[in-house]
């Protein structure tokens, strides 16, 4: 990727031009599991083919063994085993 051009741009903005081009993302978020074995959580940055990646950020979420069921547009869904309401996770998606 050519990023000669950003020397024009902010300094704000050229870091984070930067960031991304070498594989950060700022397209992260939280949401809470629900009772069920899935959850689907709604999310305007998403699309068919995205790669989401699920971090727990409690206890409760770890044992769950989250994974990616399905990525659609502006949506995706968790699977996960069956427990409490509460469970937080953080995820990243990352577009195709």
């Amino acid at each position: 990727m050519n990023l000669a051009g950003l020397e024009t741009l902010t300094p704000r903005i050229a870091a984070i031009v930067r960031q991304i081009a070498e594989g950060a993302t700022n397209a992260t978020a939280e949401a809470t599991l629900g009772a069920g074995t899935e959850t689907r959580i709604e999310s305007p940055l998403c699309v068919v083919g995205a790669l989401v990646v699920p971090v727990p950020l409690d206890a409760g979420a770890a044992a769950a063994g989250i994974f990616l069921k399905e990525a659609g547009r502006r949506f995706f869904v968790l699977g996960h085993a069956a427990g409490g309401e509460g469970r937080r996770v953080r995820f990243e998606i990352r577009r195709p």
